[in-house]
């Protein structure tokens, strides 16, 4: 009995081994790169959700339309978390970039968008502070869609 055990345990553990090899051998590319995705943890102060879900649609929500039209941007979206645990973020916001090209646009590029929105880079920060009443960021993580390849 001890034999045969001792057999079927050796037969499992070459299996494994051949089946290891099989699969480390294996480096076709079936994958590519998809969008870029960005998600950002927001903890909304007591009493400033209201006010911060109009904050975003003022200005965030207007500046990502302009890179939408512009093809940088694919979607965005909002999340609420109404049953938030200590530590967790109240909101979490999704902007779906189309490649990491997008976060090379240069200064020149968002200079013009915040001047279509606020008239000047200054009142872009000044309202950038303001919002500091509101909330503050707990993280912000940048993804890399891996999507299977046809």
């Amino acid at each position: 009995m001890k034999t045969k055990i001792t057999g079927l345990f050796a037969a499992a553990v070459l299996l494994c081994l051949t089946a290891t090899g099989a699969v480390a051998q294996d480096h076709s590319r079936n994958w590519e790169d998809g969008h870029v995705v960005q998600i950002t943890h927001v903890h909304i102060k007591p009493g400033m959700f209201n006010a911060y879900i109009n904050d975003l649609n003022s200005l965030w929500r207007k500046s990502l339309d302009i890179q939408k039209k512009d093809g940088h941007v694919i979607d965005y979206a909002m999340y609420s978390n109404p049953n938030a645990r200590q530590g967790e973020p109240d909101l979490i916001l999704s902007v779906t970039y189309k490649n990491w090209a997008t976060f090379d646009q240069g200064i020149e590029y968002f200079e013009k968008v915040s001047e279509q929105l606020k008239g000047s880079m200054e009142a872009m920060r000044m309202a950038s502070i303001d919002r500091e009443d509101l909330r503050t960021i707990g993280s912000t993580i940048v993804l890399q869609e891996v999507k299977f390849a046809d």
